[in-house]
């Protein structure tokens, strides 16, 4: 177990999260580096991303707002297509990797410490070149291609950093953004580009690979660390945070393995140990949830899930993993915990029957009624007190793991092209959203629970896997003119304005507080 960090108020990580596909723009057109969304867009299964948010060129005038906010952090991921680009799909040969792509964004990266904020780099955020295939992470092979990719960019961008810049190599790392989401979004709902088969099999034989993939690249950093004489970074994934513990809370127990003595034959028992830990710990909450017809479904939907995770569990199906896990010259595997808060309960999975919203074809009446019986991005409900119960449960049970919230955001919907432009059904602004969330933030480290930091998704709206309709962004963008960030929603509401007021309160609170010990 380590030591807490000391997080004075001014260390707080106060930042924004995006990620590079749906912010830089020049992905899956002619002539531009393609990833495994390239045949979604090509055949208008989802809108084509275009310019995106063009933050690969207002990226300045974003570091610039973020600086005037007040904030001290912003996550960016580092695009492996762009990195190791092809413009055909499907190449037998490994492309090389582009140099000058690499400098961009080590200049990027400066840009970004020399407006004051603290980058936090994702290495994989859902995508993959599309040289790799679309089910990459089936493949054992493309372990090694992503290692490769890390290695070399970890490399290249430190040293311009350090050597061009003369500005301090990258702290803080997530290697792959929500396994548990990539997985299930591909596997299960298909919402991602897929061409393998339904089945439990390709759910273990992905996350088999990338959670090893994950260890090797822990282990890959550190060890460049070492070598160049680096101070040492602060290395995890992150999760999408989620009540049912096959879904996540089993990728935080796994890794954490070897912390606990656990045996390989024990593994399961262990698991299943925790998972009823869990189930009984929400009970004891006693969280106050809107128990509607939607609801009741949605808890039986989890009581199934869960029963499903109990038979099916495994751990002889993800040899890799552990074989490398236990061969690790480091024991612990991640330097904290990092999960995304949104709507984490699997009892808000299903809604009163609405046809009007659906943002993608459906095939057969099948998908079609269970489309109109789903959430969409702007139904998912806001329970700010489930932050405060899973930030403080998992760094418990993780051994008093330091906790970053990589994500938390609500979504409104209005078209790209603003033909609809609506509420949401709880009436909920995004500014009220902020400041529930904030509260229980607040209220986690006046607990002493030892939170690293909160960044917001998103900067701006942007394009979200699939659709420009769900907007996240405190600035908000009229796609039909331009993408210029506008402070003011189409509701009226100011969500910058109001986190920047909140980060103000919060931080003064916090001196206030640490001049009275």
């Amino acid at each position: 177990m380590q030591d807490r960090p000391n997080l004075p108020a001014e260390s707080f990580l106060w930042g924004v999260a995006t990620s590079g596909y749906q912010s830089e723009g020049g992905y899956n057109g002619a002539g531009q580096p393609q990833n495994n969304w390239f045949h979604s867009e090509a055949k208008g299964r989802v809108m084509k991303t275009g310019a995106a948010t063009e933050f690969w060129t207002r990226y300045q005038e974003d570091f610039q707002q973020c600086q005037q906010m007040g904030l001290n952090a912003f996550r960016l991921s580092l695009e492996w297509a762009r990195i190791q680009p092809s413009t055909t799909p499907y190449s037998s040969t490994v492309p090389a990797f582009d140099l000058n792509a690499l400098d961009e964004y080590a200049d990027r990266i400066a840009a970004c410490r020399q407006c004051g904020l603290e980058p936090i780099v994702t290495l994989h955020h859902f995508t993959h070149p599309a040289w790799l295939g679309i089910d990459a992470w089936l493949i054992k092979a493309t372990i090694d291609h992503y290692i490769e990719y890390v290695r070399v960019t970890v490399t290249h961008i430190n040293r311009r950093l350090t050597h061009h810049h003369h500005l301090p190599p990258i702290h803080w790392y997530i290697t792959i953004n929500e396994p548990n989401i990539l997985v299930s979004n591909t596997y299960l709902s298909r919402q991602f580009p897929t061409d393998a088969p339904m089945g439990f099999g390709v759910i273990f034989q992905s996350y088999n690979h990338l959670l090893t993939a994950h260890v090797r690249a822990y282990n890959l950093i550190h060890d460049l660390y070492e070598v160049e004489g680096w101070s040492q970074p602060q290395v995890s994934l992150n999760t999408y945070c989620c009540d049912l513990y096959w879904s996540e809370k089993i990728i935080w127990d796994l890794l954490d393995l070897r912390q606990h003595a656990i045996q390989p034959q024990a593994i399961k028992e262990y698991a299943r140990n925790n998972a009823r830990a869990l189930e009984s710990a929400l009970r004891e909450a006693n969280l106050i949830f809107q128990r509607d017809l939607p609801y009741q479904l949605g808890r039986l939907m989890h009581w199934a899930s869960n029963q499903l995770g109990y038979r099916l569990f495994e751990p002889e199906q993800l040899a890799l993993f552990l074989q490398t896990l236990e061969t690790s010259p480091r024991p612990q595997v991640f330097d904290f915990l990092a999960i995304d808060y949104y709507d984490p309960f699997i009892a808000h999975i299903f809604r009163l029957p609405a046809f009007s919203d659906f943002e993608f074809k459906t095939k057969g009446l099948r998908a079609w009624l269970m489309s109109g019986i789903t959430s969409k991005w702007w139904d998912w409900r806001s329970l700010p007190e489930g932050l405060h119960f899973f930030c403080k449960y998992y760094s418990q049970a993780l051994g008093d793991r330091p906790i970053l919230i990589a994500e938390n955001g609500m979504a409104l919907r209005r078209k790209p092209d603003n033909s609809i432009a609506t509420h949401r059904s709880d009436q909920l602004s995004r500014s009220q959203f902020l400041e529930a969330h904030l509260r229980q933030i607040q209220r986690l480290v006046q607990e002493s629970v030892p939170m690293l930091g909160y960044l917001h998704w998103s900067l701006t709206d942007n394009y979200e896997w699939g659709s420009y309709t769900p907007r996240f962004g405190l600035f908000s963008i009229d796609f039909t003119h331009n993408c210029d960030r506008q402070l003011e929603d189409h509701l009226g509401d100011r969500p910058a304005k109001t986190y920047a007021q909140l980060i103000q309160e919060f931080n003064r609170d916090r001196m206030i507080s640490s001049k009275s010990l």
